[in-house]
């Protein structure tokens, strides 16, 4: 019988608990918590995509890139997307090794540098949405302006920076990510949302960017045939009319309600609304399932006792 492919996207609260300063052996201690909820997943032995967000780290890189020139040579966005993908990519690599040590069930790992390919026309170029780095006060977020950057609110929790974030439409590594699953390696891939680049005739070309890694892991998904994704969070589900008296949790569900949800504004951007798009995105076709939700309820959302599952509508 062939092992099911499943898709794992974690959000930035696998790095960092809330509020909390952002260091090295934080991100260590919260991958290993965040991924010890992927246990379901791992002990049936299923073929395991990881990809993850890398916000806050991509923006912590460009102000090491800012304190340093005339120093050293300068980096753009897109290589800045490089190397958290890197740092990322050997803090769950590590924090895997030892989860499945634990568990007493080794597998072999693979962090692979992804590339996603872009529209270089993409309206995003022209309107930065997509929140980086740490927040920001309003007075701070003034003097960012003043210094020339763009910086929005970021619902309802702070002002952060803002940048690109066009649309992916290919991942250029896609095929040997899926050789690799097939021998049974767990991947992780596409972190960050993966290096933006655009096709330049017959060659790549690198462009100062920062991808959503929801859509992009939907994306990938869909490339490599996986029949769940699953899209981990700070909270154990999607909420209508979320942050009000009239919250209300979403359970099951389809594409076509998550759609009318996101058309009503229920949504916030830069936050959940990613999340519910490459939901609805990934689930439109049948025998495909997305679940939303955090990593201590997934085992129950597996279950279908929790989270928002998202599944297309029967026929």
């Amino acid at each position: 019988m062939q092992q099911q492919r499943v898709v794992v996207a974690l959000g930035g609260n696998a790095f960092a608990a809330p509020q909390q300063r952002l260091t090295m052996a934080g991100q260590f201690e919260f991958a290993r918590q965040a991924l010890a909820q992927l246990r379901p997943l791992l002990e049936l032995e299923f073929q395991v995509l990881i990809t993850h967000g890398n916000g806050p780290q991509v923006g912590f890189e460009l102000i090491r890139v800012e304190a340093a020139l005339g120093q050293a040579y300068a980096v753009p966005l897109d290589v800045c997307v490089a190397e958290s993908e890197g740092e990322l990519g050997y803090v769950l690599t590590q924090s895997l090794y030892e989860v499945l040590a634990l568990f007493g069930r080794p597998r072999p790992i693979a962090s692979l540098l992804t590339q996603v390919v872009v529209d270089a026309s993409d309206p995003a170029f022209a309107e930065p949405t997509k929140p980086i780095g740490g927040f920001y006060s309003e007075a701070q977020a003034d003097e960012l302006r003043r210094k020339g950057f763009q910086v929005r609110e970021d619902a309802g929790r702070g002002y952060r920076r803002v940048v690109p974030s066009p649309r992916p439409l290919e991942i250029i590594e896609a095929p040997v990510i899926r050789q690799l699953l097939e021998l049974g390696i767990i991947v992780i891939a596409a972190g960050g949302g993966g290096i933006p680049v655009v096709r330049c005739g017959e060659t790549l070309r690198g462009i100062e960017a920062v991808v959503d890694k929801d859509l992009t892991a939907a994306l990938l998904a869909h490339q490599l045939d996986a029949r769940q994704l699953l899209i981990l969070t700070n909270v154990p589900c999607a909420f209508r009319d979320y942050g009000t008296p009239r919250q209300t949790p979403i359970g099951r569900t389809t594409p076509t309600e998550l759609r009318r949800l996101m058309h009503e504004g229920h949504f916030a951007t830069g936050s959940m609304l990613p999340k519910i798009e490459a939901a609805a995105q990934f689930a439109d076709r049948p025998g495909r399932r997305a679940i939303v939700t955090s990593p201590a309820e997934l085992p129950r959302a597996l279950a279908g006792s929790a989270g928002t599952i998202v599944e297309a509508e029967h026929i």
